[in-house]
């Protein structure tokens, strides 16, 4: 009889507490990147950076200022790296600082 830690190692679960943003927020994400001329790989990993950067913003931080960190390092990333027109950029910043007011709303 072994009263012990198990002979298996531990394997995280997808039940494991992870941040996470609220399931309608990736939609949400989504329908924002498609109005945007960019596709592919390199967008995907912009856009699940961000999603991850949300998800990391802790409630005990000013939630404005984790958003506005998050939203501003995409920004730059898809000036840089996806060369998206400003104004384009401009439009897409909106919707983003419409999801994330909805995300601190909803909190």
């Amino acid at each position: 009889m072994t009263t012990g830690p198990a002979e298996v190692p531990a394997h995280p679960t997808t039940t494991e507490d992870v941040p996470a943003t609220p399931g309608w927020v990736e939609g949400s994400v989504e329908a924002a990147f498609a109005t945007l001329p960019c596709r592919g790989p390199g967008v995907t990993v912009l856009r699940n950076a961000y999603l991850d950067c949300l998800a990391g913003v802790s409630r005990t931080e000013d939630l404005d200022a984790g958003h506005d960190r998050c939203r501003q390092a995409l920004l730059t990333a898809l000036a840089a790296k996806e060369g998206v027109r400003p104004d384009l950029l401009r439009a897409f910043e909106t919707r983003l600082e419409a999801l994330e007011a909805e995300i601190s709303a909803r909190i």
